[in-house]
């Protein structure tokens, strides 16, 4: 209340003194208004630009060892190489039918193929249209799983000439399947074809090496 007079007093002095010298100006006694209603939040500014990438922290440090996992399937065992070659020089065999030489193998599976090859000197000679046979027999049976393993030398008419003896060297070779584990007689024969004329003058192994070559191989796929 006392303050209220008093700025009362304040704001009519003046207003006298103005009043006696007939001033045209009124002078004004301002007060302190009541706070207004704040504004209302503005829009959010746009992204600044992107800064400069810091430098590589420090390396930290390595954290501790996590437990023992747990023992995994047991691997399949790896398939050992079983092999074998015989060899002959200057075989020069001259007969016309049956075994000509075979190599001794032991086979260490029963569900494993046998990979066999004869590299040698073959030849017929003196007679037309005629042929000979060199194949591969397992303990004295051709293989059967799939097929036969064979070769073959054929002369036709030759233009009439029965003096043709000419030598080169042959390879024969394939897989076998089926043959039980243990020992095989590997064998390299000869004989006639079939549909041709028997008789003919065979040859193997002249003047060179003669290879019979063996190989323990796993199963094929399916």
């Amino acid at each position: 209340m006392n303050f209220v007079i008093i700025w009362l007093v304040a704001c009519m002095i003046p207003h006298l003194v103005f009043s006696a010298n007939k001033s045209t100006q009124s002078p004004v006694c301002a007060a302190s208004g009541v706070p207004g209603v704040p504004g209302v939040p503005g829009l959010n500014g746009r992204d600044g630009a992107k800064g400069d990438q810091g430098s590589v922290g420090a390396r930290g440090q390595m954290g501790p060892k996590g437990p023992e996992g747990s023992k995994g399937d047991q691997g399949a065992q790896a398939f050992q190489r079983n092999w074998k070659q015989c060899a002959w020089k200057n075989l020069n065999d001259g007969r016309d039918y049956g075994l000509i030489k075979d190599c001794v193998f032991v086979k260490h599976a029963h569900n494993t193929a046998l990979k066999v090859e004869f590299n040698g000197d073959s030849r017929i000679a003196g007679c037309l249209n005629c042929c000979k046979r060199w194949y591969f027999t397992f303990n004295g049976v051709e293989c059967h799983g799939p097929l036969v393993i064979d070769g073959l030398n054929h002369i036709d008419n030759n233009h009439g000439r029965t003096d043709t003896n000419i030598h080169r060297t042959t390879q024969i070779g394939g897989y076998c399947q089926g043959i039980p584990k243990g020992t095989v007689r590997v064998g390299i024969n000869v004989g006639d074809c079939a549909g041709k004329k028997s008789g003919s003058d065979a040859y193997t192994g002249w003047n060179s090496v003669t290879r019979i070559m063996i190989e323990e191989v796993p199963p094929p796929q399916k």
